[in-house]
């Protein structure tokens, strides 16, 4: 029996909690990674974009990405896809959801478009694509760091959330210049970004898993602040109107049915976080940062703790509008 939404909340809330890649949703073990650009099979030797990214490629992250999902669009866009109210994707309309995951974002916006519309969804793997989607959902394997040259001017919107622990420091500029590149002009770019650095409140054991957190970023070459610094990267990248906005993100049962789906979904990302942490030093062993874990929702769920969430939105010039690239 596929265990539900309720039953995780209420494991979570008696303490029972277990980590969610222990927990079985899958039938058959995860697929292999398979990295690929525009076809080209890539070695083991070979550095693809991406591939420091913290977090495993599992049937059970593939639930908590969906959750999480849920819980960003409630708490950051108003239950909306979009932020930016002002947006307007018509029949015509061509849509990239770069660094999908399990695509639900672009399978959600799919549903509310004409057919017409084409979504595209990337990843550097495939292991996490749903399985059913609309016909006109397009996933594609490829790093976001080299879109497809055939790309430039294609789209009208670019959504991307939660990369943080994906790309490299130095990857950032490069990611924005690619889709100003691959956004017609005109076209919009929505970035949505968690800022790991500040806990509202900063606990004694937020505060020695956030550094713990920040070191093992350093030691990859992540940009654990980049959320604050993403309105000046797409400044110069080239895009005009750009908005930043913030949102908080809550965590905790003391925030009710929300903060309780907040521990599940960024609390299951901290713990699914476990092994690349430890293997960049920042931490002795799974077991050690498990018990920190407990020990942090527990403060969470005493004091109601809260995460800034960056909402960046930009476009990128009209023809009449020709605003260049800062070098």
């Amino acid at each position: 029996m596929a265990i539900s939404q309720v039953g995780l909340a209420l494991h979570l809330i008696q303490g029972r909690r277990r980590r969610l890649r222990e927990l079985d949703f899958s039938v058959t073990a995860p697929r292999p990674l398979a990295y690929r650009v525009e076809n080209e099979e890539m070695t083991n030797d070979t550095y693809l974009p991406g591939a420091k990214y913290v977090l495993p490629y599992t049937r059970n992250e593939f639930e908590r990405l969906n959750l999480q999902h849920k819980y960003l669009s409630k708490t950051v866009c108003d239950g909306r896809l979009i932020f930016d109210t002002t947006i307007d994707l018509d029949e015509k309309s061509c849509v990239l959801d770069s660094g999908t995951g399990t695509g639900i974002w672009a399978i959600n916006l799919a549903k509310e478009l004409p057919e017409s519309v084409e979504v595209h969804a990337l990843d550097i793997s495939d292991t996490n694509f749903a399985p059913d989607h609309p016909n006109n959902v397009h996933f594609s394997v490829a790093s976001v760091t080299s879109l497809p040259s055939g790309w430039a001017d294609k789209f009208d919107f670019v959504n991307q959330r939660y990369l943080v622990g994906a790309l490299l420091a130095k990857e950032w500029p490069v990611v924005l210049s690619e889709f100003y590149r691959v956004l017609k002009p005109g076209g919009a770019v929505q970035l949505i970004e968690i800022d790991l650095r500040s806990p509202t409140p900063e606990t004694p054991i937020s505060v020695q898993t956030r550094d713990a957190k920040w070191k093992a970023f350093d030691t990859l070459g992540l940009d654990y602040g980049v959320a604050g610094n993403l309105a000046k990267l797409l400044e110069s990248a080239g895009f005009v109107e750009v908005v930043d906005e913030i949102r908080r993100l809550p965590l905790g049962k003391t925030w009710g049915e929300i903060g309780v789906q907040g521990t599940i979904s960024i609390g299951g990302a901290f713990r699914n976080a476990s092994e690349s942490l430890v293997k960049a030093g920042a931490l002795s062993s799974n077991e050690e940062y498990e018990s920190l874990m407990d020990k942090l929702e527990a403060e969470w769920d005493l004091h109601g703790t809260s995460y800034a969430c960056n909402v960046v939105c930009a476009r990128k010039p009209s023809r009449h509008h020709t605003k260049q690239p800062i070098i």
